[in-house]
């Protein structure tokens, strides 16, 4: 599912819990001989608070937070990446009044809005940046990975289309799913044998990555920064 605002030169990757279509994915399961030593990557979490709108205001703490990269971590320890958390911070939501416009499934400038609740002065200059809300309600995502060259973010909700997230539930999964984004990889059809980026699935594998996927991470993770550019434009939906 994407936004239905996108700026043309730079779309944006975002997870809903709806179902796609099944189809083919090929590639082995993940061979031993991809994997040179675990790649690991830096990450700041921001834990966003608006006393405005509830739904911005993130109840995480940082024990949560270290529970949340805890199961990730075992997702992507298949490709030989582990995501190390630099910080945790709390920071304000911003424009909380347009955010509750695309809470509600109204307006078009879901993307600019995106772009405009987050404070930009703390991001991580060597790294990877995740925010964390309370719920995206009818915007009806679990997740979103924003890419652009102002800003390279994912934000993930504690609420997504499904109910609640949780750092010990689904959460871990929603997390992995936004930081495969960040690592250049695109949607990907639900099939019989699941993909960690195959969003709406039910019943399969869900963290599951094939070996082409792993060598788009590793290379993208030997770079030490998101990726930046278009990511899906064949997946909007």
């Amino acid at each position: 599912m994407m936004p239905g605002a996108l700026r043309a030169a730079w779309p944006i990757a975002l997870v809903a819990a709806v179902a796609l279509c099944c189809g083919n994915v090929t590639g082995p399961e993940t061979p031993s001989d991809l994997l040179t030593g675990d790649a690991i990557l830096s990450v700041r979490v921001h834990l966003l608070q608006s006393n405005e709108f509830e739904a911005l205001n993130a109840t995480l703490d940082a024990a949560d937070v270290v529970v949340l990269f805890a199961g990730a971590n075992r997702i992507w320890e298949a490709a030989g990446v582990r995501w190390r958390i630099e910080s945790v911070v709390r920071e304000p939501a911003r424009n909380a009044a347009a955010f509750d416009k695309i809470f509600r499934g109204e307006g078009s400038d879901r993307l600019d809005v995106m772009l405009s609740i987050f404070p930009r002065e703390n991001l991580l200059a060597d790294g990877w940046d995740v925010f964390v809300l309370r719920d995206f309600g009818r915007f009806g995502a679990g997740g979103v990975y924003i890419s652009f060259p102002e800003a390279q973010v994912a934000f993930v909700a504690e609420i997504g289309s499904s109910g609640e997230q949780r750092p010990s539930g689904s959460g871990p999964r929603v997390l992995a799913h936004e930081l495969g984004h960040s690592l250049g990889l695109q949607h990907v059809s639900c099939t019989t044998a699941g993909n960690l980026m195959a969003p709406g699935c039910r019943g399969q594998d869900r963290t599951r990555l094939t070996a082409a996927q792993i060598r788009t991470v590793r290379q993208q993770a030997a770079k030490g920064r998101p990726f930046i550019g278009n990511l899906s434009v064949a997946n909007q939906r």
